[in-house]
């Protein structure tokens, strides 16, 4: 019998648990982790689609919309995701998941709607625009996860 160690699911879990999310880390941190990862994530989308698009049509105008509408995204995501996703799963199912890229747009032009409703300034000026935004959201926060992380690679002994 050859002595080949064997690695579990748990050490597996471990090594690539970003640190803020350990235990014994307040949830507050974890929170203000998240937020920030996600107000970098929202700069860099306003930065690319007004890049690949003429004009202005995704903008955060001020330090409040910077500061408070990636929160009222990540708070909207929690929320209206989850219903769109069961309300959409035949469309999941047809387009293979594609369709998830509609619905991500969607809660980014729900969120532009209620920070609205705050007086923020931020919006978007058109469906592509938060297609593209929405992309861009979540590849660089995945990004920024993935270099927190302990272990970005999970590399396997």
């Amino acid at each position: 019998m050859s002595s080949r160690p064997t690695i579990t699911i748990v050490e597996i879990w471990t090594e690539s648990e970003p640190p803020w999310d350990a235990r014994g880390v307040p949830w507050i941190v974890r929170m203000l982790v998240r937020w920030a990862m996600t107000i970098v994530a929202f700069l860099v989308a306003e930065w690319t689609v007004n890049l690949l698009f003429s004009g202005d049509p995704f903008y955060l105008n001020g330090w409040q919309a910077i500061v408070f509408a990636p929160a009222i995204f990540v708070v909207i995501r929690a929320f209206l995701r989850p219903l769109l996703i069961f309300l959409t799963c035949p469309l999941q199912i047809i387009t293979l998941g594609l369709f998830m890229l509609v619905v991500n747009a969607l809660v980014l032009i729900a969120s532009e709607e209620v920070s609205d409703w705050f007086g923020l300034d931020f919006a978007i000026d058109g469906f592509w625009e938060a297609v593209v935004g929405a992309v861009v959201i979540a590849v660089v926060a995945f990004a920024i996860s993935r270099v927190l992380r302990r272990n970005p690679f999970g590399t396997l002994r």
